[in-house]
Formats: C-alpha cells, sequence, structure tokens
C-alpha cells in the first residue's frame, strides 16, 4: 500500500515538475499570447480583380474575428488600408522522370501587403515569398490539382498570420 502511493505521488511530483519546466521555459523564451486591442479595428482592401487576390482577401476575412477587425467599406472609414500587389503562383517543373514526364513541380507564392495605416500615415510593408515542392502524378490531374489547392491555403494561412502578428504588435504598442 506504501509503496503504491508513493508511486502515484511520485508520478504527480514528476509531472507537476515537468509542467514548471514548460511554463518556466515558454515564459524564459519570450512567447506570449497574442494581444489585440478592445475595440474593433476597420480594414479595407485594395487590389487587382484577380482570382488569386479574390482567395486571399476571402481567406482573411475569415479570420477577422482572430485580428478583432472588421471590413470597412471605403477607405475615409478605415483604420487600415491593405494593398495586395506582385501577387502570384507560379507552378515549375524541377524534375522528369525517365519518360520525361513531371516527377516534381515547385509551386513559388509570392505577394506583398503594404498595409497603410491611416491615424499615423504611416506604411508597413509585408512580403512574403515561399516555396514548396511536390511530386507530380502523371495518372492524376486532379490529384494534382487538388495538392496545389491545399498548397495554396497553406501559403494563404502565412499571410493570415503575418497580419495576425502584425496586429498583435501594433496593439502591444498602442497599450506600451
Amino acid at each position: 500500500m506504501f509503496q503504491k502511493n508513493s508511486l502515484i505521488l511520485s508520478f504527480n511530483l514528476k509531472r507537476i515538475f515537468l509542467n514548471s519546466l514548460l511554463f518556466f521555459l515558454i515564459a524564459s523564451c519570450g512567447f506570449k499570447p497574442l494581444n489585440y486591442s478592445e475595440e474593433k479595428v476597420a480594414i479595407f482592401f485594395e487590389f487587382q480583380k484577380t482570382p488569386l487576390n479574390f482567395s486571399l482577401v476571402q481567406e482573411l476575412k475569415k479570420n477577422f474575428f482572430l485580428m478583432n477587425a472588421n471590413i470597412a467599406e471605403t477607405k475615409d472609414t478605415a483604420d487600415f488600408i491593405i494593398e495586395i500587389s506582385n501577387h502570384r503562383l507560379g507552378k515549375f517543373l524541377e524534375a522528369t522522370d525517365e519518360n520525361f514526364f513531371p516527377a516534381v513541380v515547385s509551386l513559388d507564392y509570392q505577394v506583398k501587403l503594404t498595409i497603410f495605416e491611416t491615424n499615423t500615415s504611416t506604411i508597413h510593408e509585408i512580403p512574403i515569398f515561399t516555396s514548396e515542392d511536390f511530386s507530380y502524378d502523371t495518372e492524376s490531374i486532379l490529384s494534382n490539382e487538388k495538392q496545389v489547392d491545399e498548397i495554396k491555403l497553406d501559403f494563404f494561412s502565412e499571410a493570415v498570420n503575418e497580419l495576425l502578428i502584425f496586429f498583435s504588435e501594433k496593439s502591444d504598442a498602442e497599450s506600451a
């Protein structure tokens, strides 16, 4: 009985120690939750009317609740104006198989987000460029297109994350 209780106690102490160690590591590395202001910010988007831009804006709008933001109807009512430029998704053949069919395809994603802060008239630029390779399946073109769409959503998630960090840093600066 004593051994059973001591095993349970030592297990609980190990768990407490590991949780404390994990908390200490996170705190000492400077990790902190994202911080947003209490009031919503109004964002207006400027972009060329292309399917890629529309897809990115839709993905950003889906995540507005995370940024505590909403869409501004006009530039005059916006707190931030985000211009989307140099937005492209390139597909490049990197290697071929023995029959000279595509074997590896590289997707390059590039976008530049220029953020104009209306109350301070400051401009911030966030350039994003990433690349990802995937194996090309010559037997299933639809499978390849599905994979391209999944990678494209990953790229959009990176743009969303960059804006989340930007607006969190803006809230930190305002509260300091």
